[in-house]
């Protein structure tokens, strides 16, 4: 059980709807001549029916629709939740229409319940099966571990009608994804004084003992004997020094290794060139890339896919104390380059440096790195879009792929030449920051700086999608583990 929630597969032939306390149906308008396949009761049917001459809006996105009604001596909650019409009926729908059911059965304390979808009625859609339980999932998650005392959410047994043969497996796949996301979620909602470097490095062994993962974790002192400055710099100012994290996973023999690389900046007040202090509290999120590189390898690691990953954490606490960083001063990095500290704000791209650069030596041919990195990326595409910077096309339209189908959206931003020539430095070789035009491209590029040639690469700005403002869909208010499911389903794809 995950969340509160067990999901477990059922044929349409065996269900036995009068042994559930709330029924919810997933319709899209396409569905609704499926109504009378799934073996619903006649008089669910007519109940079901009712409602959608009475609510024509029935089949929009989430939207939800109740109906208590007896079926013999017993009261049925019966509700219906719309998936959309024509090209709207996507697993991505599904997956919304699914976080929007769950919390329906929260309300309603049901301890029981069917979910009854006709477009299941094809045994080929398994991954609509994958994303409705993902949904179901994630949809149910709270946070509330900083609660005095928390009432929790009533467990649910949820069965999924469905004709998928192999439907138990493929719901494994779905509760392994999502435990991946709720990991990333909830080291995203706990507060900076709950989790700092030493603590991420902690989380990460839970997570390599549990699956047998190897783990290498650089303190400070080991870090300064690699010359990993850029990291160091950064978090000098904090008594919570720098940690950088390794997992390595093998699944696939002798195949070359990727390297997924998160920034973990486990609270970002912006150092000597301090953030304005109205919603600082919310930069405990900047450590979101990292946590979504955590809650992927537990994922891949659990369902044993097929590839070879190096998992990097790259970990600091960015404060302005006595020995903090100043805009100014000049670092040398792993590599060899120099950077110009011009704004001690720009710190995510300094860790994640010595950290492309630290997996490249370890040898991974292709390296993706995933950051809250820039508010700029907010102002290009929205909070429901991360840009992507990378030197290999072909690279990017794989991560968009696999962000569709994890119902994460990406869009690749252009790497001018120009972009390149504005983090050249006077002083030094590189600037950390070129100001706020094409400020989402310019970071990107600057870490891309530190990835050896040869290596393909892959820079995702989740710095206006890591958290939520509001609950919708499979996603709920607070971090939304963005970019966890698009790092396994990539990591599926190698």
């Amino acid at each position: 059980m995950l969340n509160n929630i067990e999901c477990t597969a059922i044929d349409f032939q065996t269900v036995e709807y009068e042994a559930a306390e709330s029924i919810v149906v997933l319709l899209c308008k396409e569905c609704v001549a499926g109504i009378g396949k799934i073996n619903l009761p006649e008089e669910l049917q007519a109940a079901v029916k009712a409602l959608i001459n009475r609510y024509p809006d029935f089949y929009e996105v989430e939207s939800v629709h109740e109906l208590a009604l007896f079926q013999g001596d017993k009261l049925v909650q019966l509700t219906i939740v719309g998936c959309g019409e024509g090209k709207e009926c996507t697993p991505a729908n599904f997956r919304k229409a699914a976080g929007a059911a769950v919390r329906t059965l929260q309300k309603q304390k049901a301890t029981t319940a069917i979910v009854a979808v006709p477009l299941l009625l094809k045994a080929t859609r398994a991954h609509y099966l994958q994303a409705i339980a993902e949904g179901l999932y994630l949809g149910a998650y709270s946070f509330t571990e900083c609660k005095g005392e928390s009432k929790p959410a009533t467990s649910c047994t949820v069965q999924i009608t469905s004709a998928v043969e192999n439907g138990s497996q493929v719901l494994a796949q779905a509760e392994a994804i999502a435990k991946g996301v709720t990991l990333t979620r909830n080291l995203v909602n706990r507060p900076g004084n709950w989790v700092n470097p030493a603590v991420m490095a902690e989380e990460a062994r839970k997570v390599a003992e549990a699956y047998n993962l190897e783990i290498e974790v650089l303190d400070e002192e080991t870090l300064a004997a690699k010359g990993m400055n850029a990291i160091l710099a950064v978090g000098q100012g904090s008594k919570n020094p720098p940690r950088l994290i390794t997992l390595k996973y093998n699944g696939a023999g002798d195949a070359p290794y990727t390297a997924f690389v998160g920034k973990g900046i486990t609270f970002d007040s912006g150092g000597i060139s301090i953030k304005p202090g109205e919603n600082m509290g919310e930069m405990k999120d900047d450590m979101a890339g990292a946590g979504a590189v955590l809650g992927a390898v537990q994922a891949i690691a659990q369902m044993k896919l097929p590839c070879n990953l190096l998992a990097v954490l790259s970990c600091a606490e960015n404060m302005p104390g006595g020995n903090a960083q100043r805009p100014g001063d000049v670092v040398k990095a792993a590599n060899g380059k120099t950077i110009e500290v011009v704004n001690t704000d720009a710190e995510g791209r300094m860790v994640l440096a010595d950290a492309v650069w630290y997996a490249c030596e370890q040898g991974a041919v292709r390296v993706i790195d995933i950051a809250t990195l820039t508010g700029a990326v907010i102002i290009a595409l929205g909070n429901e879009t991360s840009g992507i910077i990378t030197n290999t096309d072909a690279l990017a339209e794989a991560i968009k792929d696999a962000g569709k189908k994890a119902g994460e959206g990406f869009w690749q931003l252009p790497s001018l030449p120009e972009c390149k020539e504005a983090i050249k430095s006077d002083v030094a070789d590189l600037l950390n920051s070129a100001g706020r035009a094409g400020g989402c491209i310019t970071g990107g590029l600057f870490i891309g700086e530190f990835v050896k040639e040869g290596v393909e690469w892959a820079h995702l700005d989740i710095g206006g999608t890591s958290t939520a403002t509001k609950t919708a869909g499979f996603k709920v208010k607070g971090g939304t583990g963005f970019g966890t499911m698009t790092l396994i389903r990539y990591a599926g794809t190698l």
